[in-house]
Order: C-alpha cells, then sequence, then structure tokens
C-alpha cells in the first residue's frame, strides 16, 4: 500500500459512508482480460457530480453508464486522483466533496480474485461545458453527459442516485 493509500476500514467507518462488497465471477476469458487492470490496483474513485439544475454527470462506457473517475495513481491522494479523472473523462473541473461510499470489488474465477478498493465522493462542478471528444486516447469513453435522470444501465446506479438526490 502507498503512503498516501487510506485503509478501508478507516474511510468505512467514516460518518454518513455507506460501506459496500461487490464480487462477480467471471469465466477464464474476462478474467484475463481484467487481471492486467485491476491486479496493480489498489484504490479507483469515482464522482457523483450534480449541477445546480439537479442535473448528474454521467460518462458512457461499454454501453454501460457510470459516474466519472478512475485509478488513483502513485503518489496522489484521492481527491488529486478525483479532479484528474473527472477533467480527463468530461472537460469539466470540480470541488471535491464529502466521501460516500466506499466499496470492496472483487472479481473472482475458480480459486483466483482480483480486487481492489473503491470510493465515490461528492463534487461540484466548476464548470459545466463538456469535452467535445471526452476521455483519453485508447479510454473507450462513448459519451459525456449531464444526466437529468439516471439510466437504468447504470453502474453503482443506487450510490449514484441516492447521493445526487441528496444534493439536489
Amino acid at each position: 500500500m502507498a503512503p498516501t493509500d487510506p485503509a478501508f476500514g478507516d474511510m468505512a467507518a467514516r460518518d454518513g459512508v455507506r460501506e459496500r462488497r461487490k464480487v462477480e465471477s467471471v469465466d477464464a476469458e474476462r478474467f484475463a482480460e481484467l487481471e492486467p487492470k485491476v491486479d496493480p490496483m489498489t484504490w479507483a474513485v469515482g464522482a457523483v457530480v450534480t449541477d445546480d439544475a439537479g442535473r448528474v454527470l454521467l460518462v458512457r462506457e461499454n454501453g454501460e453508464w457510470l459516474a466519472p473517475g478512475g485509478e488513483v495513481e502513485a503518489g496522489e491522494t484521492h481527491e488529486e486522483a478525483l479532479v484528474r479523472e473527472v477533467r480527463e473523462e468530461t472537460g469539466v473541473t470540480v470541488t471535491v466533496g464529502d466521501l460516500v461510499a466506499v466499496t470492496e470489488v472483487a472479481f473472482e474465477h475458480g480459486d483466483r480474485r482480483l480486487a481492489f478498493s473503491f470510493a465515490h465522493y461528492a463534487a461540484t462542478p466548476e464548470t459545466t461545458t463538456l469535452a467535445s471528444d471526452p476521455g483519453l486516447d485508447g479510454e473507450g469513453i462513448e459519451a459525456v453527459e449531464w444526466a437529468e435522470t439516471i439510466p437504468e444501465n447504470t453502474v453503482d446506479r443506487d450510490v449514484v442516485r441516492e447521493f445526487s438526490d441528496r444534493r439536489s
């Protein structure tokens, strides 16, 4: 664990933070696809960004909607990673708010397991203009939008919906 990596339990123990666990059994092919991306990762972050009109910032990747975010890189704080990831994926600059949920994420195939921790933070947009070419090259982001309603096919829809509703 890098010096900037907080302990999952410490983060989950904070007031108002929702603790979750997600375990998905996958086939050998999917496990092999995930391994190079997930194996070195300790933490990833996502932003529940809600504007003054109550819309939520979402990105679409591989046909699914999700909160913008990604891996916390070595030497970064969660907040630094969140600001960077939201800007890279959407073009929007945000101010990071409260931690709202932490999730232990695991993928299993037979006796093999890949796992990392994920933190969702509330965030407030400083700008609302979206990038015309969202994401970095090769990232696979198909679209980015300010959504008035949370689509059914949104990853972690319950967290995005709950914490965007609290703000609007």
